[in-house]
């Protein structure tokens, strides 16, 4: 044997032994590797990232070749790709009528000014006449001495209520009493046929209606499951729109109570008031013109070592997805979403967090899966299909870690994991991040809702125990995060052009990587708190 090779396979044992202790710690080269991720797939190359567009395809198709450079693997079903059928629909503006009848005549409602009629995802569109009810908040909730339906009759009538939810409850709680898709589940189980969202001041104040109009004209989106049937929260609920204070005040003049009234007892900060029947009745019709794609989550796999424990699976997820391309935008203006904090930076760390799983030395007890997702942007759809239909055979998922926006604009000391005090999971952030020297805070934007944003809340929904995580609000956090909310998030400037901080990327896919080994290692699963609200109403258990 030459003292080349002599010498090669001593550096070759070297690294084995030292280079083991350092594979699950971020590197001189993780920022650089995290830095081509991020600038790959937020290139204006990509067009935006938008679910079903090539730009898509080409980021998912980058996704399974750094996923392949770093030895994770497809799931034994399918291979990389879990590809989703999805259904876009945008609004037919002109063909959208509304019209108020009532004992002192006729009102018609201005499209995009007085209201914004919901898309329609089946050929037909809508068309319903049916008397109004308000609702309060449209929420039953009898644990929290909530019941907006108690002695109303909606069935076969259109249900009026307020954005939100009671301001007394927990603030995830209200978040999801406040999400469309339950309050439609809610109107429907009582056979209304309609709804409209009226705004509460709070909603008015954050939400101007003019940037609610900005989006009347972009795509929505759903999916079918592998038997061709559509997702929809409340199909029967077929006639849905938002109303703006001026349509609200138009609906409201001359009943009982007006809209202002209405308002000022909500902004009292009790429960919205008491439901009533109202004198009019109201016609409305809309339709939506119609498109289907195809978009696929990217899964990659470390297959566990223990036996019995392998069947159980570690998620961790990040989207891939963005919103394109801006069809508002004038000539000269920059159209294109490159969504470089959101959610470029994600995936990258997530990427990075397998390569030091991988390269560790030692494979995790668990199976842990890294998925890159689509659709977030449209409702959370790549993650929903992805809980209906679950791609590793002869395994289930036990936990999920959910990796969106982080905004690396500084050098974070604290970090904020949405969900973290409902499950076990809680424990395994709050001890990673005390390792790193990090500490764990709580959620400093509950009015928000980013408890009910993230693709970690359809694995919740699952019944799986899971968290999403950001970077905290200490050490200039809460100024660089406000400031990306207000000037870049959602909007072509959220691109290569901002300072990321790609060492502190490389440090939170470290914290990652050492949540995901204890998940994965721990002897028990990982479980709701007793007494959790959403562990109660979603486990299976």
């Amino acid at each position: 044997m030459s003292g080349r090779m002599q010498f090669a396979i001593a550096a070759m044992l070297i690294a084995s032994i030292f280079g083991a202790g350092r594979a699950g710690a971020a590197n001189e080269n993780s920022s650089d590797r995290i830095r081509a991720d991020v600038a790959y797939l937020a290139d204006d190359a990509r067009k935006g990232r938008e679910a079903g567009e090539k730009g898509y395809d080409d980021a998912a198709s980058y996704v399974i070749k750094r996923m392949k450079e770093i030895g994770v693997r497809p799931p034994r079903r399918g291979g990389w790709r879990q590809t989703i059928r999805l259904r876009s629909a945008v609004r037919d503006i002109e063909s959208a009528q509304f019209n108020l009848n009532s004992p002192a005549g006729a009102v018609n409602l201005v499209h995009l000014e007085d209201y914004i009629s919901a898309r329609s995802y089946n050929k037909s569109g809508y068309d319903v006449d049916a008397p109004l009810v308000f609702a309060g908040y449209g929420v039953t909730a009898p644990e929290e001495g909530v019941d907006d339906y108690a002695d109303l009759d909606v069935d076969g009538k259109i249900v009026v209520v307020f954005t939100g939810a009671p301001p007394g409850m927990n603030s995830e709680k209200r978040a999801f009493f406040s999400r469309s898709e339950v309050k439609l589940s809610a109107a429907a189980a009582r056979g209304a046929i309609g709804f409209l969202a009226i705004p509460t001041i709070t909603e008015i104040k954050k939400n101007k209606w003019p940037r609610i109009v900005n989006g009347a004209r972009s795509a929505g989106m759903t999916f079918f499951d592998p038997n061709g049937r559509l997702l929809i929260a409340a199909p029967d609920v077929a006639a849905v729109a938002t109303m703006s204070e001026a349509g609200a005040r138009k609906l409201f003049a001359g009943e009982q109570f007006d809209y202002d009234t209405l308002l000022a007892e909500e902004n009292q900060g009790a429960l919205a008031p008491k439901g009533f029947e109202l004198l009019k009745t109201a016609a409305l019709k809309g339709r939506s013109i119609l498109s289907d794609a195809r978009s696929a989550n990217v899964i990659g796999v470390i297959r566990g070592s223990d036996r019995r424990l392998a069947r159980q699976v570690v998620i961790v997820t990040a989207h891939l997805d963005h919103l394109g391309v801006s069809n508002r935008a004038a000539p000269d203006e920059d159209a294109i979403y490159n969504g470089a904090i959101d959610n470029a930076s994600g995936v990258a760390v997530m990427l990075e967090a397998a390569r030091m799983m991988q390269e560790s030395g030692v494979r995790p007890k668990r199976t842990v899966a890294f998925i890159a997702l689509t659709a977030e942007e449209k409702g959370l759809l790549g993650s929903q299909y992805l809980t209906i239909n679950n791609p590793f055979v002869g395994r289930r998922a036990v936990a999920n870690v959910n990796i969106d926006m982080p905004v690396a604009l500084y050098p974070f000391t604290d970090v904020i994991a949405f969900g973290a005090e409902r499950t076990t999971i809680g424990a395994s952030v709050e001890s990673a991040a005390r390792e790193m020297g990090l500490t764990l805070s709580p959620d400093p934007m509950p009015d928000e809702n980013f408890f009910v944003r993230s693709d970690h809340f359809s694995f919740i929904k699952a019944g799986v125990p899971a968290v999403s995580l950001r970077l905290g609000f200490s050490n200039g956090g809460e100024k660089a995060f406000r400031e990306f909310l207000r000037d870049h998030y959602h909007r072509p400037s959220d691109d290569l052009s901002l300072p990321i901080d790609y060492g502190a990327l490389a440090h939170f896919a470290e914290l990652n990587y050492r949540i995901l080994r204890d998940l994965a290692d721990a002897e028990s699963e990982p479980a709701w708190r007793e007494g959790d609200f959403f562990g109660d109403l979603f486990s299976a258990d």
